[in-house]
C-alpha cells in the first residue's frame, strides 16, 4: 500500500524532526531532568512539524521505557501512538471542534485516568480557533489539571489566544524552514525513493511552498508521479506548478514601463489560457520589482542581458514609487481569494501599475530658482534641487555647518512639529531613506525616544530602515540636531504596538518571499 511521503517520513522519535533542533533538544533535556510540563504550546507557520513533534513527545513520555527521549517505537504504546490508535494520546481540531460543547466534554473526559498509557495527552490543533466560551472553560481545566493530563497546543496564530491559557504553558516557536534546509530533506529523501532533482527545481518547490516542509513534501508526491525516467527537471517542476516563465514577466514590466495597455492585457490572457493563476503572476511581477530594487543599490549581477535592459528602463522610477508598487501588488494578491471575479481585479492592478510605474511624456522645463539670503544680508540665486536633492558628503549632519538654527524642545508635540524639519535635512543626503521613513508617523515621545508609526502595508519602508543600524543613527543624528535633545532615539512600531518587530502579515510574505533578506537603503 503507498503512503505519501509527509507519513513515511514522518519523524519517529525526536532526533528525527527535521530543523528545529533548538526545541527538540530542550525538549529532550526537560525530559532527561524529569522537569515536563502540565502543558506545552508549539507556534509557527503551517507545516514546520508542530503536530509531528506532538506525537513525537507523546511517545516519549508514554513509551514502556519511558519518559525517555529516545522511545523504542516497538512497544505496544509506541506502535499505536504511531498508528494514531491510542485511546489515551486524543487529537481535536479546534476548527471544527470549537465550541464550549466540545470543550465541557473534554473536561469531563479529564477526570478519567489513561486507559494503558503513563499520561493521557490532549493534542489540540489551531488551538486559536476556540471561541472565547471554550478557551474560558479549558482555562479551567489548565489551571489545575490531574498530574497523569498533558496538553500539547499547536496554533498557526499565538496572537489570537488568551493571554491566560499563554500564560499556563510552555510556549515553543517553530521557524519555517530555510531553503538548504528543504534542499537537504528533499535530495535524501528522492535518494531513498530512486528518484533524481535538479538543483534549480528544488529552489522552485522551496519558493512554491513557502517554507513549510509538508507542502514541499505533498508536491514532490506528485512530481514523482508524473518524472519521466525517475528524474525531477526543473522544467518539469515549472509546468507542473504552473508558474509563468521570467521572459513572460519581463514582457510585461516592459510594458507596463511603456503604457501599452492593450498589449499588456493581451499577454495576460494569453497566459491565463495557458492555466497560469494570476496569484503567481502577481508573484513574479513582485520579484522582478525585487530585481530592480537590488540594481538601484547594487547588489544584484545581471544573469541575462535582457534582464539587465529591463532594469535600466525603470532608472528613472524611485525607490520610494518602487516600494509602492510593491505594496500595491501585495494588497491586490491577498484580495483575489475573496473576489468574485479575479480576472477583473488583476485587470485593474495592471492599470495602476502602468499608471505608477509608465514612462511619461517630458516636457523640458526652466531650472527654478529661488532667493535667499546669505549671512551678510546679500542675496543669491540657488537651484531648487540642489536646496532638496544634494547628495554630497559635506551635506551629511555629521560633517554640515547648518546655519538654521537649533531650536531646544522639551515637549512631544514640540518634537513631532519638527518631523517635517528632520525629513527634509535627511532627503538632501539619503533620498531613498527619507523615502521609506517618509511613510512613518511620529506618534509619542517617552524616555527620550521618539516612536514613529507605520501602517501593515507600509512595514516594507519599516523594515528597509531596520535592516541596517547606521540608517537608524543617521535619522537619530538629524533628529538631535533639529530638536536639540541630546541623545535622542527613534522607535519603528507598527501601527498599534509599541515595539519595534516585523509583524506576521503582508510585509512578513514579502521578505519571506525575498528569501529572508532585508536589503540596504542606503545610496
Amino acid at each position: 500500500m503507498y503512503i505519501v511521503l509527509a507519513r513515511k517520513y514522518r519523524p519517529k522519535n525526536l532526533d528525527e524532526v527535521w530543523g528545529q533542533s533548538h526545541i527538540t533538544e530542550a525538549l529532550k533535556k526537560s525530559i532527561k531532568d524529569g522537569r515536563i510540563a502540565d502543558a506545552y504550546l508549539f507556534a509557527g507557520p503551517r507545516g514546520t512539524g508542530k503536530t509531528s513533534v506532538a506525537r513525537v513527545l507523546a511517545k516519549s513520555l508514554n513509551c514502556e521505557n519511558g519518559p525517555t527521549a529516545s522511545p523504542c517505537d516497538t512497544c505496544e504504546i509506541c506502535k499505536t501512538i504511531t498508528a494514531g490508535s491510542c485511546m489515551d494520546v486524543i487529537e481535536i481540531d479546534a476548527a471544527s471542534n470549537r465550541k464550549i460543547d466540545e470543550v465541557r466534554a473534554l473536561r469531563e473526559s479529564v477526570n478519567l485516568t489513561p486507559a494503558r498509557a503513563r499520561f493521557k495527552i490532549y493534542i489540540i490543533d489551531e488551538v486559536h480557533m476556540l471561541t472565547e466560551d471554550a478557551s474560558n472553560a479549558l482555562l479551567k481545566t489548565l489551571e489545575e489539571p490531574p498530574p497523569y493530563i498533558k496538553f500539547f497546543l499547536a496554533t498557526t496564530d499565538p496572537e489570537q489566544i488568551i493571554p491566560t491559557i499563554l500564560s499556563r504553558c510552555q510556549r515553543f516557536n517553530f521557524k519555517p524552514f530555510k531553503l538548504k534546509e528543504v534542499e537537504e530533506r528533499l535530495t535524501d529523501i528522492c535518494n531513498r525513493e530512486g528518484f533524481q532533482i535538479e538543483k534549480e527545481a528544488l529552489k522552485e518547490i522551496y519558493g512554491f511552498s513557502g517554507g513549510s516542509m509538508r507542502d514541499a513534501l505533498s508536491i514532490l508526491d506528485q512530481l514523482m508521479v508524473n518524472a519521466e525516467n525517475n528524474i525531477i527537471s526543473y522544467q518539469g517542476v515549472k509546468n507542473f506548478l504552473g508558474l509563468v516563465e521570467e521572459d513572460s514577466i519581463r514582457e510585461m514590466m516592459a510594458l507596463v514601463r511603456g503604457k501599452e495597455i492593450k498589449k499588456l492585457l493581451s499577454l495576460f490572457h494569453q497566459l491565463l489560457s495557458e492555466g497560469k493563476d494570476p496569484a503567481v503572476i502577481m508573484d513574479g511581477i513582485i520579484k522582478e520589482i525585487k530585481g530592480i530594487i537590488l540594481d538601484r543599490i547594487g547588489e544584484v549581477e545581471y544573469p541575462e542581458d535582457k534582464e539587465e535592459n529591463l532594469y535600466r528602463a525603470f532608472n528613472d522610477i524611485s525607490i520610494e514609487t518602487l516600494l509602492d508598487a510593491v505594496s500595491l501588488v501585495i494588497e491586490y494578491k491577498n484580495r483575489l481569494p475573496f473576489e468574485s471575479i479575479p480576472v477583473v481585479l488583476s485587470e485593474i492592478l495592471l492599470l495602476k501599475l502602468s499608471h505608477l510605474l509608465g514612462k511619461e511624456k517630458t516636457i523640458p522645463q526652466k531650472r527654478t530658482e529661488k532667493k535667499e539670503e546669505d549671512v551678510s544680508g546679500t542675496k543669491q540665486a540657488v537651484k531648487e534641487e540642489d536646496i532638496f536633492y544634494s547628495k554630497r558628503e559635506e551635506d551629511s549632519p555629521s560633517a554640515s555647518n547648518t546655519k538654521e538654527e537649533t531650536v531646544s524642545l522639551k515637549n512631544e508635540e514640540e518634537v513631532i512639529a519638527q518631523w517635517k524639519v528632520v525629513l527634509a535635512e535627511l532627503k538632501k543626503s539619503k533620498p531613498t531613506l527619507e523615502a521609506a521613513l517618509r511613510e512613518g508617523s511620529p506618534i509619542k515621545l517617552k524616555d527620550n525616544t521618539l516612536f514613529i508609526s507605520f501602517n501593515k502595508k507600509y512595514e516594507f519602508h519599516k523594515s528597509l530602515i531596520e535592516s541596517q543600524p547606521r540608517n537608524v543613527k543617521f535619522i537619530e543624528k538629524i533628529l538631535s540636531d533639529k530638536t536639540g535633545i541630546k541623545d535622542i532615539k527613534i522607535s519603528l512600531v507598527s501601527e498599534g504596538k509599541e515595539e519595534s518587530l516585523l509583524d506576521d502579515g503582508e510585509i512578513k510574505k514579502i521578505v519571506e518571499f525575498f528569501g529572508g533578506e532585508i536589503i540596504n537603503v542606503e545610496e
